[in-house]
């Protein structure tokens, strides 16, 4: 357990959303789009219960395997339909959903579902890329090419759209600036080696603003680039 909150300790991204979700003892939690558990994990010691969900097995399988590893007792794990979660309303006090939104084709409906299964009064907290007009094109471009499963990173007003819809208001918002490796990024996402080939190359092409925007630098051989997250704390209308 001590090496997991070490690392969790050391992702800004897991700390920007405790920061946001304040969970409390008495919270019973749900984390949509899970993946491999980052998040479900983190919030684990400070809450009543977890419960992870995704939509892939492969996915759940790790998680799996890892919370075994990891000796989280009150986080459990599930495949689910994140459209229709076999959940009764108002089941959780909080809510999360950490770099997945961007994942659903229909991210409003997937909103709605999650305002739906929140209790009056709970916390929903999104966390996901944030694209600027101009580095929309591009970051879901690269995106794409990472991850087929990738649909949109949005910008901060069809955020803000997303949520008006689902019937959410923003309580409070915080960005958080990365800077990252490209071979580091690739690795952790796991990317074919031709899409990843790909990706240099068009890293590469883009126009001289976009480079600039991205802060794309070469130095060593090693090239890095940064974009911005965005973490939303959200409550029922």
């Amino acid at each position: 357990m001590g090496n997991k909150q070490s690392r969790i300790q050391g992702d800004p991204s897991l700390e920007l959303v405790l920061e946001l979700a304040a969970p409390m003892a008495r919270d019973r939690v749900i984390d949509v789009g899970t993946t491999v558990g980052s998040t479900a994990f983190a919030l684990g010691p400070s809450v009543a219960s977890v419960l992870a969900i995704d939509n892939r097995p492969d996915t759940i399988a790790e998680a799996l395997r890892l919370s075994r590893e990891v000796g989280v007792e009150n986080v459990s794990f599930t495949l689910g339909n994140v459209y229709a979660l076999p959940l009764a309303d108002g089941a959780f006090t909080l809510v999360t959903c950490r770099n997945a939104l961007h994942r659903f084709p229909e991210p409003v409906a997937a909103l709605k579902e999650m305002a739906r299964v929140l209790t009056p009064g709970g916390r929903l907290v999104i966390y996901d890329l944030l694209v600027s007009p101009e580095l929309d094109r591009s970051l879901n471009e690269l995106a794409r090419l990472s991850d087929p499963a990738h649909r949109r990173f949005a910008t901060h007003e069809e955020f803000l759209e997303q949520f008006a819809k689902a019937g959410l208001t923003v309580v409070q918002e915080r960005r958080l600036h990365r800077t990252v490796n490209l071979e580091y990024w690739l690795e952790a996402a796991a990317v074919d080696p031709s899409r990843a080939d790909l990706i240099r190359t068009r890293l590469q092409e883009f126009p001289l603003k976009v480079q600039t925007a991205l802060d794309l630098a070469v130095a060593d051989n090693m090239v890095s680039f940064s974009y911005e997250d965005i973490g939303f704390r959200l409550e029922r209308v």
